[in-house]
């Protein structure tokens, strides 16, 4: 499983990305920050809940893919293209990520790499036993953590470490439409499965599961 550069149909697919930008805003101190990085940003949908509810002096932005183009309306300083592990952070009052960090090998460097460059890290992150319908069925999967490696890791790092738990259930007309859904929000690798085994896909329905961190020194 991969991720591929879909954005034109990713915002009007990408629901439960959008609760949980919306539930990850909530998690954050609505104090002024000086500066704050957001790493995969990807359309923006969190990035536009972080105008409209953080008070800042400058905005970084990161994503894989260079989507400057999906930010017209929203204000910033700089925008790394790459992987956000190769970055070479400076100082953040806050760096933050939603529904991003998944994608990422090399977790731990990533970590020690914030902790050096902020005080205060607060992401999602989708977790073990997300897609499980498409586990199950194609046999392929990120290679999601639970929420306690994740945590183990970031404890390393922090010395304030909190996170909880949510599970989202989509529910779809046909088995086809969930896997049209999944295309659309830029989830590929199925079109290497046979023809057979997508027609033998009957799931109508796609669980999530996300966790939130929230961590600081």
């Amino acid at each position: 499983m991969k991720f591929d550069k879909n954005f034109k149909t990713y915002d009007n697919q990408a629901q439960v990305q959008k609760s949980v930008a919306k539930n990850l805003i909530e998690l954050i101190d609505k104090k002024f920050y000086k500066n704050i990085l957001e790493l995969g940003c990807g359309t923006g949908i969190f990035t536009k809940l972080l105008k409209e509810n953080l008070t800042y002096d400058s905005l970084d932005l990161n994503d894989y893919f260079d989507s400057r183009e999906y930010f017209t309306d929203i204000p910033f300083n700089n925008f790394f293209v790459g992987d956000m592990s190769t970055l070479n952070f400076e100082k953040y009052s806050l760096i933050c990520s939603s529904s991003a960090i998944q994608w990422i090998e090399n977790m731990d460097l990533l970590f020690s790499k914030i902790s050096k460059a902020t005080d205060e890290f607060i992401f999602s992150i989708y977790i073990k036993e997300n897609l499980q319908e498409i586990k199950n069925h194609f046999n392929i999967s990120l290679n999601y953590k639970n929420s306690e490696e994740i945590f183990n890791l970031l404890k390393k790092y922090f010395k304030d470490v909190t996170y909880s738990e949510e599970t989202f259930n989509l529910n779809f007309s046909t088995p086809l439409d969930a896997l049209k859904h999944l295309k659309k929000t830029g989830v590929t690798g199925l079109g290497k499965s046979s023809i057979s085994l997508i027609k033998s896909y009957k799931e109508t329905t796609l669980t999530y599961k996300v966790a939130y961190f929230i961590c600081k020194n």
